[in-house]
């Protein structure tokens, strides 16, 4: 929810209203043949969200982490869910329902304002992810997309790939060999390692540069 942390008051009226459910590994944790009546919080686990394709398929669209926001936006539209959720891991998710939430946001302004504040941030993340697959290559998108998952205060990081390599290559618009020849690439100018699913980012500034981020 941002900073300032919440209070005290706003804390104890988010767990009254939330209702926490476990979800196994493999099941569909967000179906978008429901409309969504509530805010959607990935509190623990990973989930992959995307869209069926003709063969039945999942295409990945993105890959999320919790704690995080799963769905904040569908129920204010009464709209279904915009993509289907995925777990990959055992999660543990919390629903708000948002008629309940409404009738509270009146005597609290500064919640519904971190409400709105949330929104923003993820418009503005679904435009730069759409000026990352529309404007960089493919050597950029790719280190974009790693810089995303690296804390930004240190030179180095480690990476548990939750996703399949194709799974991953989908969400970066790129075949699946091509990301292999990318992490070949970038592990022999000495940039990361891969072993497995294990993934280590050794020259934070050498991936920024990769991405055409000058900073």
């Amino acid at each position: 929810m941002g900073s300032p942390p919440l209070t005290p008051a706003e804390m104890a009226l988010l767990l009254q209203l939330a209702q926490r459910h476990s979800v196994h590994a493999g099941d569909v944790v967000l179906d978008p043949g429901e409309t969504a009546r509530s805010l959607v919080l990935l509190l623990s686990g990973d989930v992959v969200l995307g869209s069926r394709a003709h063969d039945g398929g999942l295409r990945t669209e993105r890959s999320l982490a919790g704690p995080a926001w799963l769905d904040a936006s569908s129920a204010w539209l009464g709209e279904p869910y915009a993509m289907e959720a995925l777990a990959l891991s055992d999660v543990v998710i919390a629903e708000i329902p948002l008629d309940a939430l409404k009738t509270h946001l009146t005597t609290h302004p500064q919640l519904a304002q971190r409400f709105c504040v949330n929104l923003a941030r993820r418009v503005n993340e679904l435009t730069e992810a759409s000026r990352n697959l529309l404007h960089n290559d493919a050597p950029a998108r790719f280190a974009r997309w790693l810089l995303q998952r690296c804390p930004g205060t240190l030179d180095h990081c480690e990476l548990r790939l939750q996703e399949r390599k194709r799974d991953i290559a989908q969400q970066l618009a790129m075949t699946p060999e091509t990301l292999s020849r990318l992490m070949r690439s970038f592990e022999s100018r000495g940039v990361v390692s891969v072993r497995g699913y294990n993934l280590s980012v050794h020259d934070l500034p050498a991936l920024r540069a990769l991405a055409g981020d000058d900073a």
